[in-house]
């Protein structure tokens, strides 16, 4: 699991595109509240495939599947309190017929 909640911290994103799109979310929400960090507002968390567990649909805002860069994750958003959520990424294979 890794938290994120600068743009400094994005350089450990594998893979890349999964790093940009991260990144570009960041920047908007710092120019967006003018801050120079998230971590009063939340943090974005990428989960290895085997940390499913963390990843509990039930205490999730919402839950999509996006593709980013060919990968796909399932993406979904916590609330942990009135001013601060987590952004969190699982990567998932599809399975297409």
């Amino acid at each position: 699991m890794l938290k994120v909640s600068n743009l400094k911290e994005t350089d450990n994103i594998k893979p890349i595109m999964l790093r940009a799109y991260i990144a570009k979310k960041i920047t908007v929400l710092m120019n967006e509240y003018s801050v120079d960090t998230l971590d009063d507002i939340g943090c974005f968390v990428v989960l290895e495939k085997d940390e499913i567990s963390a990843f509990t649909v039930s205490e999730m805002e919402f839950v999509e599947l996006l593709e980013i860069g060919g990968n796909y994750y399932l993406h979904g958003v916590r609330i942990l309190g009135d001013s601060y959520g987590e952004d969190i990424y699982l990567p998932v294979e599809v399975v297409q017929k």
